[in-house]
């Protein structure tokens, strides 16, 4: 699970740019979004799907190592500071 704080005006873009520029190459490595939501004070979590620790480490790996990954990012710094924190949680499931 990952976890931004917003800046006032950073969801709107935030979330284009997850859409356009984050979530293809997340998509195209393996990885399952599960959900996306907004909190009522200006929070923004994604919960994500893994089927282990390794699994969530090679995609990642894969990702980053991805040319549209690096893109994102060089295209991010145009882009006013959408949020002031991230956290991020790994859970694992008791079912």
């Amino acid at each position: 699970m990952r976890i931004y704080r917003m800046t006032p005006d950073g969801a709107a873009v935030f979330h284009g740019f997850f859409h356009t520029w984050l979530l293809p190459v997340q998509l195209r490595h393996g990885a399952r979004l599960v959900g996306r939501w907004e909190t009522e004070d200006d929070r923004v979590v994604a919960v994500w799907e893994y089927d282990d620790r390794a699994a969530y480490e090679r995609i990642q790996a894969a990702v980053s190592q991805d040319p549209d990954s690096r893109r994102a990012q060089e295209h991010r710094k145009s882009l006013p500071v959408m949020f002031t924190d991230q956290e991020e949680i790994f859970m694992n499931s008791t079912l």
